[in-house]
């Protein structure tokens, strides 16, 4: 709430029908963030992240990497389980190299499992 608040503040110096109707966007859209259903290089509903599917190496600790399409470097991947999907699960992973423009580098002692991840 304490966001919508501080909008709330920002918008109060406008007239009238334009800052009703600003409060009211404003008090739909920061509370239902959403982050949407995993499917492969998907962006996420609400937020500049991106879904992307892979599977670990098939030799343990080896590094692999994952193309992550967002045309730009991300720093953060947070591992998701799709409910869908019976069996999901996560893995541990380790970042072995930064990311790039390209793809983000792991390495796992878990061999041949699919990977699920929100990129951004």
């Amino acid at each position: 709430m304490a966001i919508t608040g501080y909008v709330e503040s920002l918008l109060g110096g406008l007239e009238g029908n334009t800052k009703r109707v600003l409060t009211e966007a404003f008090r739909y859209v920061l509370p239902n963030g959403k982050f949407g259903p995993v499917d492969h290089q998907t962006k996420s509903e609400s937020f500049q992240a991106y879904y992307v599917n892979s599977t670990t190496s098939s030799t343990a600790d080896q590094e692999f990497s994952v193309v992550h399409g967002l045309g730009r470097t991300p720093y953060l991947v947070v591992p998701v389980l799709p409910l869908d999907v019976v069996g999901a699960k996560t893995v541990r992973l380790e970042v072995s190299r930064a990311a790039d423009g390209q793809r983000v580098y792991f390495k796992s002692p878990e061999v041949s499992a699919p990977i699920s991840l929100l990129v951004e």
